[in-house]
């Protein structure tokens, strides 16, 4: 019997990350995506202190935050409707190539002492269009690498990995920055997208045929809309992620600038401790991996209405660096469950035909929060400060997520 067709029983049912990861075709899946994704989510911490370093005014790192997030405000919806019509896999690679050959000129005019903030916010822009052209598909070829049985481990293998690779990312790219300069952090994300490029050709995915006759992409966009928002609890699940994408950009904006300011620490530690909420996701990401975790709209609910506002509230309270780690190791605890049971819940409810279109609009919010997040830094954070601003949007999130998540139609899930 092959590793896809096992049922729940005997060794495959002691340890589905051992299953999952005992396929090749998953296996080079997933550190693929784990090092597209480390690459996403580290550019945010690379840039922000590329602008620290270039700009002493505070709204500068929202600005750069804009530059990047704006693409995908503009591509994650064509992004998703393309991806389910075309070879998911040559689509992968288009865009990593690209991504790779982008990151390694930008190092270079780093090097070369050419950067300016204007430069940079151009590669930021050009950088983030390359980059959320493969989220939607990353994400929707999960469900056709394994078997329906194993979606919600494969789902938390996949997010625990490449989430924790973008925050676990951020302590080793603050440390390269500290002992080689901004060029070097840079030219290692270009390392790691190269090896993902290499590895993502040895992927080989199943035939899904397109749903009916090729349209227009605006076509294909509009029908993924209408059946990503038509109906619960995808319409709150796809909500929520577009609250978060916001919520959590300020933090990831503004933390940098709160190590440096009132902690008196340089990039190594800010990487750091941005990093300990991807050991923290790591955590409870390979638990939920390794087991049969039910009821994921209850922990939607709860690890999203309440944990994810609730953290970056109590971060603002952090009266020292040290307290800070702890918190973002809990924080990211809770992040690995509610992310886990979130992509879960919404994959299931969602026809393989349209997991390109609703995944694009997935980060379109996840991803696109960032700008709105960003110009959310920008202005509180001059007037009050990035601790302040960090305190109100948590409590601003718990306020939104709250009511929408513990709604019946996505509790009882």
């Amino acid at each position: 019997m092959s590793t896809r067709g096992q049922e729940l029983d005997g060794s495959s049912a002691a340890s589905p990350v051992k299953e999952l990861l005992s396929d090749p075709n998953y296996r080079n899946f997933w550190i693929a995506q784990i090092l597209a994704f480390g690459a996403n989510g580290t550019l945010r911490f690379t840039f922000v202190w590329l602008m620290v370093t270039l700009s002493d005014w505070s709204g500068a790192e929202g600005l750069i935050g804009i530059a990047l997030g704006v693409p995908a405000l503009l591509l994650a919806l064509p992004a998703g409707a393309w991806s389910d019509r075309v070879d998911r896999s040559r689509f992968n690679l288009i865009w990593m190539g690209l991504g790779t050959i982008v990151l390694a000129v930008f190092s270079f005019v780093i090097a070369l002492d050419l950067v300016t903030p204007r430069i940079a916010g151009i590669a930021a822009v050009v950088l983030g269009g390359t980059l959320v052209m493969m989220q939607p598909n990353l994400n929707a070829m999960v469900p056709l690498l394994v078997a329906p049985e194993r979606l919600m481990n494969a789902a938390a293998l996949q997010n625990g990995g490449g989430q924790s690779a973008a925050f676990l990312g951020l302590a080793f790219g603050g440390g390269i920055i500290a002992l080689f300069g901004n060029a070097a952090g840079f030219a290692l994300l270009a390392i790691a997208m190269a090896v993902a490029f290499i590895l993502m050709r040895r992927v080989d995915l199943p035939y899904v045929p397109h749903d009916g006759p090729t349209r227009r992409i605006r076509s294909e966009i509009a029908a993924g809309l209408r059946y990503g928002l038509g109906s619960e609890p995808r319409r709150s699940l796809l909500i929520a992620t577009f609250i978060l994408g916001a919520s959590f950009s300020v933090m990831q904006i503004a933390m940098p600038r709160v190590v440096e300011q009132d902690f008196g620490k340089g990039s190594l530690a800010a990487g750091i401790l941005l990093g300990t909420f991807g050991l923290g996701m790591l955590v409870s990401s390979v638990v939920i991996a390794r087991g049969d975790i039910r009821n994921h709209g209850r922990n939607v609910a709860v690890f999203i209405g309440i944990g994810l506002g609730l953290g970056q509230f109590l971060l603002s309270l952090a009266p020292n660096y040290w307290v800070a780690v702890a918190v973002m190791v809990g924080w990211g605890i809770n992040a690995g469950i509610a992310i886990a049971s979130h992509r879960t819940l919404l994959q299931q409810k969602t026809e393989p035909a349209m997991m390109g279109r609703v995944m694009g609009i997935m980060t379109l919010g996840f991803s696109g929060g960032l700008p709105i997040g960003a110009l959310t830094q920008t202005v509180l954070s001059p007037a009050v400060g990035p601790v302040l601003t960090m305190r109100y949007v948590g409590l601003a999130t718990m306020c939104l997520t709250i009511p929408l998540l513990f709604r019946s139609v996505v509790r009882t899930q």
